[in-house]
């Protein structure tokens, strides 16, 4: 099946514009791009690459929390996709800095209908952007995380493939896609650990609050997805 922006990126990339610096891969985010709408209305994302250009072609208002790296040169994302024909800067706003620094003093989110999690991947850094956007993403829409093969990142995303607030969409080689429920929106201020379902199937049998519903296995890292990547 082809798909419209990665295949036109395609054909670009083919004249020998490839990305130098840590990006997705064309074939991921083709298969990621069959599983997004055509149009949306607000999308962000942490990190930059070749994802931004699809979020510029397919998103009114895409925001990016990205470190500045253009002093880098060829090997600059952010260069990278000024310089791209395909990109459409003026549905991008770019906010600048450690996504550690920037997400927790940033007051101007609206309700997204995609979020990208595709930043710092060293542990807490991934939770630390899910705790500052999950609650922007509308019901119905999308959350994206990218590289669960990374072991902490594989155990965010088994949590969130139990959450009520999540549906599990696809994974797609180590890209976890999940849709937003009609769930209520955990308490990003408060704390209710006993409520979430992860936490409840994995306590002792003997306590009140445990939830025994089926068995318990972990949705991503049980596929032990970074031996199929690359081998071992």
């Amino acid at each position: 099946m082809r798909t419209l922006w990665m295949d036109r990126y395609d054909s670009w990339e083919k004249t020998g514009k490839n990305h130098q610096g840590h990006a997705f891969s064309t074939t991921t985010l083709r298969e990621v791009e069959r599983l997004l709408p055509r149009k949306v209305e607000r999308t962000a994302e942490t990190g930059c690459g070749k994802s931004t250009i699809l979020f510029s072609n397919i998103s009114s208002d895409h925001r990016v929390f990205a470190i500045d790296d253009r002093r880098h040169g060829e090997k600059s994302s952010v260069r990278f996709f000024e310089v791209c024909p395909l990109s459409i800067p003026e549905n991008v706003t770019f906010v600048f800095g450690p996504t550690q620094k920037t997400l927790p003093t940033y007051h101007q989110h609206e309700a997204y209908d995609i979020v990208l999690l595709d930043g710092p991947h060293g542990y807490p850094f991934p939770e630390l952007e899910y705790l500052f956007l999950y609650p922007h993403v509308k019901k119905g829409g999308l959350l994206i995380v990218d590289d669960v093969l990374i072991p902490t990142i594989g155990r965010l995303a088994d949590f969130l493939a139990e959450d009520e607030m999540w549906d599990v969409v696809g994974l797609v080689e180590g890209t976890a896609i999940f849709r937003r429920t009609e769930a209520d929106t955990f308490d990003p201020t408060g704390d209710g650990w006993w409520a979430q379902r992860y936490n409840r199937r994995r306590v002792s049998p003997k306590r009140d609050i445990f939830l025994k519903d089926g068995t318990v296995e972990d949705h991503f890292t049980k596929q032990d997805i970074d031996r199929k990547v690359h081998g071992g």
